[in-house]
């Protein structure tokens, strides 16, 4: 006799620039806020709960039309979150794939556009049951799906909120093992009817793609679990933590402590095993395990008072904690054409003739191009020793990075964004964001690096370029 269904009532991940990932989600796709956390994401419970010694982060939660569930973002500042190759594939080992309905298909994906995301496939289906895939800022695959897959469900009512969750895809080396986990969790068999063609494997670059698959109904999310034959995935990344980029785990949900215990129960019962016995607060309580396969799953239980202090319940989005305290800006308009600004700024063999470091070197290679995404500069000079990791790069537009080792601050992210003005020049925007090591050090580490960065720009990049450009005219 099968148990009660448990419902699933949150999807995690940990990402490398909260506000990035965040407003992708939030004005891409239709999620609102709903608060946050950075003192007990850093706190040694959550340490234990997690099984990351020293872990700690800055959490943040969206909620959609789904009455009970979040959206949950990790950002790491220990230990750092690896970043997901750019080859990663869908039917690679591991949580791979959302599915998102939404309430206006066609705006959803302008909105998309306008951030920079356009679909990595064909959109397929007729007028009123269309499908696209595509890529979430932290390399995640999510299908926007026009049919709600699950019309029956109830819908909760929040302001500016225009999608649902509604599916959530793990590739497995092992589909019975893991439809056997995922149904003693949640307490439901496999349904007889399919989410997905074979034909919709295109919408993420797989087609003709050989696999199996299974789908349950966790509460109002899809749980499918889909072993791929061929092509066959690769399994987790040596050295593979939670906290790399990606999807960290999926979460269970009851409502008393008493139901929890007999969800955790049945989970040891098909071989899961906890980073740490179940740690209970006042009205709540939470536990992750591990499957036999690697899978982390997360099982939580809170009273319905909790539900505002633990992100089920949207909140004024200024009503969550920042990652970083402080934001120094600097632009500068450089008297040459974009096409040699951006080579400038994108070749690290040059960058000590203006950047401010005796010398910068290309310490790994990016994982499609030498100075592309996952691209490591370690950087020598009179500030130290720094090593830059390349994060994102749109071509002759814009760099993101984050300094992984030698900054006297957390959370550091870098952008630079170029564009041409109009009369041959190149505009050149670049914004550091931080938080202080050391609290009251902050607003001396803002003067600091404003008058650093604006002298790097004014007196560095700018005559470098035009010094460059101009012998280069002369040469011809």
């Amino acid at each position: 006799m099968m148990t009660a269904s448990t419902p699933l009532n949150q999807i995690a991940f940990s990402v490398i620039d909260l506000r990035v990932t965040e407003r992708w989600f939030r004005e891409g796709m239709g999620f609102v806020p709903a608060g946050g956390s950075r003192l007990m994401m850093s706190s040694p419970l959550t340490q234990l709960v997690q099984g990351l010694p020293g872990a700690a982060s800055n959490c943040w939660w969206l909620v959609g039309l789904n009455p009970w569930f979040q959206i949950e973002m990790f950002q790491f500042c220990r230990p750092m979150a690896k970043l997901m190759p750019d080859d990663a594939r869908p039917c690679d080992i591991g949580y791979r794939r959302i599915g998102v309905w939404v309430a206006d298909f066609d705006a959803a994906l302008r909105r998309l556009a306008v951030l920079g995301t356009q679909p990595i496939g064909p959109t397929l289906g007729q007028m009123g049951d269309r499908r696209a895939c595509v890529r979430n800022p932290d390399g995640v695959f999510v299908e926007l799906l026009e049919r709600d897959p699950l019309p029956h469900a109830q819908r909760a009512q929040r302001k500016g909120c225009t999608a649902a969750m509604r599916s959530i895809t793990l590739s497995t080396p092992d589909l019975a093992r893991s439809v056997a986990t995922f149904q003693s969790i949640g307490g439901r068999e496999p349904l007889s009817t399919e989410l997905h063609a074979p034909e919709h494997e295109a919408l993420w670059n797989l087609p003709g793609a050989h696999r199996k698959s299974a789908v349950l109904e966790c509460g109002d999310i899809l749980v499918e679990v889909v072993q791929y034959l061929d092509p066959a995935g690769q399994p987790w990344p040596s050295g593979y933590r939670i906290c790399d980029q990606g999807i960290l785990n999926v979460a269970f949900g009851a409502r008393t402590k008493r139901d929890h215990t007999a969800i955790y129960q049945r989970a040891l019962a098909v071989g899961a095993r906890p980073n740490h016995r179940p740690i209970h607060l006042p009205g709540a309580g939470v536990v992750y395990v591990n499957d036999a396969l690697g899978f982390s799953i997360e099982i939580l239980w809170m009273s319905m008072r909790g539900d505002k202090q633990w992100g089920f319940v949207q909140m004024p989005i200024d009503k969550r904690p920042s990652p970083d305290s402080h934001q120094v800006e600097a632009s500068v308009e450089i008297e040459a054409p974009l096409e040699e600004v951006w080579a400038t700024l994108n070749d690290p063999d040059r960058m000590d003739a203006w950047i401010g470091f005796e010398s910068v070197r290309v310490q790994r290679d990016g994982f499609s191009s030498r100075n592309g995404r996952g691209s490591e500069r370690l950087m020598r000079g009179t500030p130290g020793v720094v090593v830059e990791q390349v994060v994102a790069v749109d071509p002759k537009r814009c760099i993101r990075y984050r300094v992984i080792q030698g900054s006297p601050f957390i959370y550091h992210l870098g952008n630079i964004e170029l564009g041409e003005t109009g009369r041959g020049h190149t505009r050149v925007a670049w914004s550091i964001r931080f938080r202080s090591k050391v609290p009251f050090l902050g607003g001396f580490w803002h003067l600091l690096l404003q008058r650093l960065l604006h002298g790097m720009l004014r007196k560095g990049l700018k005559p470098y370029v035009e010094h460059t450009v101009l012998a280069s005219t002369q040469a011809r």
